[in-house]
């Protein structure tokens, strides 16, 4: 694909991921004012706390497995040029990292964490949907074995639940999605280098 392409392709999954928690914001009586507010696009309140940076680095680390085992890790050949290394950065910043967390921890996490269940319950539950997106995939498009799909289940569920985490801890999605885009674009970037 060109890079006019990756960028169409790119902005319109963060669109069509940032549309149910559009909806559902504009519904409920657009509560903390502006939309990306209530998404998490603020600064973080405790982000200089260890626990907070611990986790966050370690959430990194197991979306960089992730990107690695699901083969988003594939990119164009490192003599593709400037454009290429573009083009692989904008997937795993923007299209990958930025629309997984607007969609899980910027609403899922969100909206759960002021129904019954609670913020605990909140985070499990959208960190078991992450792992069972990334099982899925895993099994419909890169392998079938039972190992890698229980590999895809961890790597998926552990960091979400870090990030997740986090995203409650500091009521920002600056950290998470910095964790994610870092462990994807590391991913992308070993993977394009090593070819």
């Amino acid at each position: 694909m060109d890079l006019v392409t990756i960028l169409l392709v790119g902005a319109a999954q963060v669109v069509i991921f940032a549309m149910v928690p559009l909806a559902w914001w504009l519904n409920a009586s657009r509560p903390d004012g502006s939309f990306p507010r209530w998404l998490g696009f603020r600064r973080a309140s405790d982000a200089g706390d260890p626990l907070v940076m611990g986790a966050t680095v370690i959430a990194a680390l197991g979306f960089f497995g992730s990107a690695l085992l699901s083969g988003r890790g594939t990119s164009p050949a490192p003599d593709a040029g400037y454009v290429a290394l573009l083009a692989v950065a904008f997937v795993a910043l923007i299209q990958t990292a930025l629309s997984e967390e607007l969609f899980f921890r910027g609403f899922v996490l969100r909206w759960l964490g002021e129904k019954r269940p609670g913020p605990m319950l909140a985070n499990l539950l959208q960190a078991l949907a992450c792992g069972l997106l990334r099982t899925g995939s895993q099994w419909l498009f890169v392998d079938r074995a039972l190992g890698p799909c229980l590999a895809a289940f961890a790597l998926g569920f552990g960091p979400a639940l870090m990030v997740g985490w986090v995203r409650q801890r500091t009521g920002s999605l600056l950290l998470p999605w910095g964790a994610h885009g870092l462990g994807n674009l590391t991913a992308s970037l070993i993977a394009m280098f090593t070819r």
